[in-house]
């Protein structure tokens, strides 16, 4: 009778085993024996649990300290840095504004220099161009020497416009006279409108040398 109940109580305490095995355990086990197996090691793994949740706890309560003192750190940092940043604003402007209007100065003054400077040389090269005078004769000077040229550059004009007014006029009159020879359609009217032709491209070519300096030597 005895061991009957040592049998049913021993039974009973397996699968009481068991069964807080399967609940505190994520792994399956196949069959019973690997059950009983993990039963038996479970106060083992609660144990090492245990172990591990305090080593967690102990962590996080040394982040928690840490962070306690960096508040604490901050708030004594914090109305120092305010003051810092204020004395910094009354401070730092009025420095920045004089180092700038030192430098609105120099560049002013540097501006200045360079247009006396160009100045300078506009009224040099002015005076080599345009003040020139010979040594031999005052009266030969750039003025007189440009002006010339002006006058003979004028005449030149004039005389190209009666040439071709002459040249106008003399091709009119070749125009006549092929009318009157064979109204423009006979062999003589064609030659005649040839030569025009060629005198009129000889004159043109001649007043483009002329423009260019040649003078008919």
């Amino acid at each position: 009778m005895t061991s009957v109940i040592e049998a049913q109580v021993s039974t009973e305490l397996k699968k009481t085993l068991c069964a807080m095995q399967e609940y505190y355990s994520d792994e399956c086990a196949g069959n019973a024996e690997e059950q009983l197996r993990l039963a038996y090691a479970l106060p083992e793994r609660i144990r090492a649990q245990q172990e591990r949740i305090l080593q967690e706890r102990s962590a996080v309560q040394d982040a928690q300290a840490q962070i306690h003192q960096l508040v604490t750190e901050i708030n004594e940092i914090h109305p120092r840095l305010q003051e810092q940043l204020v004395e910094a604003l009354t401070t730092l402007p009025p420095l920045l504004n004089e180092t700038r209007a030192t430098q609105a100065d120099v560049l002013s003054a540097t501006i200045e220099a360079s247009l006396l400077k160009l100045s300078l040389i506009r009224t040099r090269a002015y005076n080599a161009l345009y003040g020139y005078i010979s040594r031999s004769d005052p009266d030969c000077t750039m003025n007189n020497a440009l002006l010339a040229a002006h006058e003979k550059l004028f005449a030149k004009q004039r005389e190209q416009e009666e040439e071709e007014r002459a040249l106008d006029a003399r091709i009119a009159e070749y125009d006549n006279l092929m009318l009157l020879v064979g109204g423009g359609e006979g062999g003589f009217a064609q030659i005649v409108e040839d030569m025009a032709r060629v005198k009129k491209e000889t004159e043109e070519c001649r007043r483009d040398l002329c423009r260019l300096g040649w003078t008919g030597d």
